[in-house]
């Protein structure tokens, strides 16, 4: 399985912030199985963050690109953020 965004980010975390657990689960030969689970784990988290943040803040009314645009990024920034807190959490 090839890691996303998120995944990526939680094998840099290890690396950089838990390196004896990194090791080890290379040295077990465990890193990818261990890598997807948390990826599988952080794309339900990110799902579930995006739909809460979208009832709380509904999709604009009006039909224009700008507000639309701005509305798209704001949530990806705001659901990336909350996953990168949750991943200095493994």
């Amino acid at each position: 399985m090839e890691l996303n965004k998120y995944g990526k980010l939680a094998e840099k975390h290890l690396r950089e912030n838990k390196p004896d657990f990194y090791n080890r689960l290379v040295k077990d030969n465990n890193l990818d199985i261990y890598l997807e689970d948390v990826q599988k784990h952080l794309n339900n988290y990110a799902n579930l963050v995006e739909f809460e943040l979208r009832e709380k803040h509904p999709f604009p009314d009006n039909n224009e690109l700008t507000e639309i645009v701005s509305y798209i990024k704001t949530m990806r920034i705001k659901v990336d953020y909350l996953v990168e807190k949750e991943i200095n959490l493994i």
